[in-house]
């Protein structure tokens, strides 16, 4: 099919200038010129065929002069170009078109044919008409209802299917579930082989079954099922389909999957008692006195610890759940194994030593040290029992805690560390009493009355031993602290609310009810040893040769650098109770001792003393209100004797510079003065004599005898005591210069 394209117009052409009057050449010209510029201005330059003409004069071989020739030639060439483009795209379609009608002819013919046929079978008389409608009409209901219960069959058949994929299992698990028989698994030369992948899968498809179990429990529970009506559990969408597959079928495979999954339970129940060595561990002999013989507990004796860090035996642990009666019995046997092995380790660390280290009561005539060492290493084994106890509970592929949370068993991974921990904390409650009560005691209760008087030492030997229950209770606090937060890591996050919120119910760890007790009664001992301390201040300064402040300043100062030394004090303690905190606290130090040395104080270097052992305690976290109160005494005190020291030095200075004698006879004067009474009348006022002591006062004012005063710490109460002596001085001199002037 071809396209006649009709040719661009042509712009008009001005016949004005083609004129052939000369008379009017001149404005032709301007008439041809302006319509030229009018046309230049008024050109559209957005049309897609002039930017067709410009893209085409760009592509010319040859350098071309643009014009508006040139630009009417690209202009029509495009347009004849894309009419061709046009033409080939229309005769394309008429082929299609041509091959569509040959196809619907086709069709139309075989209609036709179809149609001849119907015609030629149907019958044209009426009672034959009829009773073909009749038979028709039968096999149309045969034909429904068959295809009605093909329809049932298919849905039924996909809702057995649905739900055997669903509940039935596989062949493999079920499989591994009869004959699994836990072979090699812990042999640490099959670690990441083929016996470690066959027993997770077995751990797999026990968690499997589980779920099944449940799944269906709460699908026979859920109200799909009606009786009444007959429908089944999985579909309703057709009683028909789901009529037949009833809870007698489900209850087969439910009772199919108990049997299976219980007795796999039952070996696995089996081969962890048997693995963990727990056949013992309820007649286990807990050593709880390092003169007892040790029983067999594990064949090695590190190796139930090894077997419950192996991954197989802490998923099947965590499996175990699923059968609160095996679990439980499970997790009790092991505590009661694992409470013998720690009590046992302790008691070796204490008599023989453990891993190498020395016997911790090789130290026990260090009380810091020794109960440092077996507070340290009961910390130790309550870390590393809390980890395996928390590795009973926390399903390690998931990271959750699933026991705690699906399940309540009535134990949780705080109760297993608890009963584990609780052999080790009646031995060691009674060797901290035993300390405690040993350093409280005085040291004369020991050596009888038949001793007359006390040593030397015995200043010294009562600080160290408050010192030593001083940082008794620090340490005591801090590892109180320590294990008070492994503890809370155990508990779950319901316990955690509730203690939020207020709760308390919460069962108490004994080791940790143990620290609290201890705590209190080494905070009580420590009171008590501090007030007898105080008491017997008097016969201790005898004993050292000093006064009783620089003994009492010594004590606080030694107290101070225990507390700074100790992290137990800057830590807040739960379940600690306030009057223990009180009794550790810096105030009841600072009034116990202060108030009575204070009134003893009768040099200035006792006071400043007290004023050093203040200031020590405020440094280390002193209360402002207490400071402040026995700042302003001491200071009080402190000017009352400065005071006195300086009148004893102004009159010793006086006596150096020859201006006494004019003093004390001024003084006997202004008392028997009378009017009319000269001072050289009176004795010692003389003339002679007032010569000599003014004469005696000019010599010394080179070096005059004024006092340093190093004994006085504060550089400004010394320059005080210095300026003091200086103005007392120059005023006896100016009495006396006024008097003889």
């Amino acid at each position: 099919m071809s396209t006649t394209i009709p040719p661009p117009p042509s712009p008009p052409i001005d016949f004005d200038g083609f004129s052939g009057s000369s008379a009017n050449s001149s404005s032709a010209s301007s008439r041809i010129l302006a319509n030229k510029v009018q046309n230049a201005i008024s050109l559209n330059t957005t049309t897609p065929s002039f930017a067709s003409a410009l893209t085409a004069l760009s592509t010319l071989q040859t350098p071309t002069k643009i014009d508006a020739r040139s630009i009417r030639t690209a202009i029509e060439q495009d347009a004849l170009h894309q009419a061709k483009c046009l033409e080939a795209e229309m005769q394309r379609l008429v082929g299609i078109v041509k091959e569509m009608r040959s196809g619907i002819k086709n069709v139309v013919a075989i209609a036709e044919g179809v149609k001849d046929s119907v015609r030629e079978v149907v019958p044209h008389d009426n009672n034959q008409s009829t009773d073909h409608f009749e038979e028709e009409k039968k096999l149309a209901e045969l034909l429904a209802n068959a295809f009605q219960e093909r329809n049932e069959a298919r849905i039924r058949n996909e809702s057995i299917k649905e739900f055997m994929d669903k509940f039935d299992l596989s062949d493999s698990d079920s499989s591994i579930l009869e004959n699994y028989n836990f072979e090699n698994i812990l042999d640490p030369s099959n670690e990441g082989g083929q016996s470690i992948k066959n027993g997770l899968a077995f751990l797999d498809a026990l968690k499997r079954v589980s779920k099944t179990r449940r799944e269906l429990s709460s699908s026979f529970d859920s109200p799909m099922t009606n009786p009444d009506h007959g429908e089944g559990i999985v579909s309703s969408t057709s009683s028909a389909a789901t009529a037949k597959l009833g809870p007698a079928s489900a209850m087969r495979m439910v009772e199919n999957l108990a049997s299976k999954q219980d007795l796999a339970f039952e070996r696995l129940y089996h081969f962890l008692h048997s693995q963990l060595d727990l056949s013992h561990a309820s007649v286990a002999h807990v050593r709880t006195s390092s003169s007892a013989e040790p029983q067999p507990i594990m064949k090695t004796q590190d190796g139930m610890d090894d077997t419950l860090l192996h991954p197989f035996i802490k998923q099947s642990i965590v499996v175990l759940h699923q059968v609160p009666a095996y679990y439980e019995h499970t997790l009790e046997l092991i505590a009661t194994s694992r409470r013998a092995e720690v009590t046992r380790k302790f008691l070796l660390a204490l008599t023989s030593g453990y891993e190498g280290m020395s016997p911790i009561e090789m130290k026990a005539h260090d009380p810091v040290n020794y109960v440092g060492d077996m507070l340290a290493f009961v910390f130790r084994t309550m870390s590393v029992e809390s980890e395996l106890a928390k590795g009973l509970f926390i399903d390690e592929e998931n990271g959750t805690n699933e026991v705690s949370e699906q399940d309540n068993t009535g134990m949780t991974a705080s109760a297993v560390l608890n009963d584990i921990i609780s052999g080790v904390a009646r031995p060691l409650r009674s060797r901290l009493s035993q300390v405690i009560s040993s350093l409280a005691r005085r040291p004369d209760d020991d050596i009888g009355d038949n001793v007359g008087g006390v040593h030397d030492e015995e200043a010294g030997t009562a600080r160290t031993r408050l010192a030593s229950l001083y940082s008794i209770c620090g340490l005591l606090l801090f590892y109180h602290s320590a294990m008070e937060k492994a503890v809370k890591k155990l508990e779950p996050t319901s316990s955690a609310e509730n203690m939020l919120e207020g709760a308390t119910d919460r069962p108490t760890n004994q080791l940790v009810q143990s620290l609290i007790d201890c705590i209190s009664e080494g905070a009580n001992a420590y009171a008590a040893s501090l007030k007898v301390y105080v008491a017997t201040l008097e016969s201790l300064a005898l004993t050292s040769n000093t006064s009783q402040a620089s003994v009492a300043s010594e004590t606080v100062l030694r107290l101070c650098q225990v507390r700074s030394a100790s992290p137990g004090y800057g830590i807040d303690s739960d379940g600690i109770l306030e009057e223990t905190h009180n009794l550790l606290a810096l105030e009841l130090l600072c009034d116990t001792v202060m108030e009575p040395v204070l009134p003893f104080c009768l040099e200035l270097e006792d006071a400043v003393a007290m004023k050093i052992a203040l200031n020590a305690m405020k440094k280390i976290g002193l209360e402002g209100n207490c400071a402040s109160k026995w700042d302003a005494i001491i200071s009080e005190k402190e000017q009352i004797m400065i005071d006195a020291e300086i009148a004893s030095d102004t009159k010793n200075v006086l006596e150096d510079c020859g201006l006494a004698q004019i003093q004390n006879a001024m003084e006997r004067m202004e008392a028997v003065y009378v009017e009319g009474m000269t001072a050289t009348s009176h004795p010692g006022l003389s003339e002679d004599s007032t010569q000599k002591a003014i004469t005696a006062f000019y010599a010394i004012l080179y070096d005059p005898p004024i006092p340093s005063y190093g004994n006085i710490k504060d550089p400004v109460l010394r320059k005080y005591a210095r300026n003091k002596v200086a103005g007392n001085i120059t005023a006896v001199y100016t009495k006396t210069y006024e008097l003889i002037k």
